[in-house]
């Protein structure tokens, strides 16, 4: 059976990273079993980053290419019934998502800026003991902060970067609309990664412009729900 290696829940979230929840919801609708291992250290996987599989042996990193990976090796029951137009637009908002949103809506407010450091330090180090636990965190920001000024975002000031990020969730809003799922009736690929990085970016103890928009949001929240139902619960 395949493995998948994730984070593990925190912060009232079903799993803190999202590309991880990305990764098992989409296993959970298309129907591909799996086992679940903690690994909270990178540095073990095939690319230095979590999520990743182990399917008879062969690891395989980056939640894009384990997609992939089942894809080919399952069949893509979540395309069926889309046409090309539509598997567009769900590439289109994945990449937003994944490209730009999370780190408007999740990397900055929470590595770049300080004020949840302590909190993500207890909860990702609480192993280590307390007077090394800081700065070994503090190590591990760098490296974040150093990729989210590789990525530009940090360009910007705290209006603009929250702005970016409120404009990529109401085109999420504004492409669900009045469906079910973003493309229609039946939940697509798209929707594992919209669930996940909506779920995170609506943690409540990390308020942000963005996190306040989604929970006010009746379309979103309601969305969410489904989601939730649909992957984790009875539908």
């Amino acid at each position: 059976m395949i493995k998948l290696y994730k984070f593990g829940p925190a912060f009232g979230l079903r799993e803190t990273g999202p590309f991880v929840l990305k990764t098992m919801a989409y296993m959970k609708l298309a129907g591909i079993e799996f086992t679940e291992v903690v690994q909270g250290d990178p540095r073990k996987a095939p690319k230095k980053k979590i999520p990743y599989i182990d399917d008879d042996g062969v690891e395989i990193g980056d939640s894009t290419f384990i997609l992939n990976h089942l894809k080919a090796k399952f069949g893509d029951p979540l395309a069926e019934g889309l046409n090309a137009e539509q598997l567009a637009v769900g590439q289109a908002v994945k990449v937003m998502l994944e490209e730009r949103t999370y780190w408007a809506g999740m990397i900055y407010p929470r590595w770049v800026k300080t004020d949840h450091h302590k909190l993500i330090a207890d909860t990702f180090f609480g192993e280590i003991p307390g007077f090394l636990r800081l700065r070994i965190f503090k190590l591990v920001a760098k490296g974040v902060i150093k990729a989210a000024e590789g990525h530009g975002i940090t360009r910007h000031g705290d209006a603009e970067i929250y702005a970016l990020g409120l404009e990529d969730i109401k085109s999420v809003e504004a492409i669900l609309g009045d469906k079910y799922f973003m493309l229609g009736m039946k939940p697509a690929e798209v929707d594992a990664t919209v669930y996940a990085f909506l779920h995170g970016m609506a943690a409540e103890i990390f308020p942000t412009p963005i996190q306040a928009y989604i929970r006010s949001s009746e379309t979103l929240t309601a969305y969410l729900e489904r989601m939730d139902n649909l992957v984790f619960g009875t539908f």
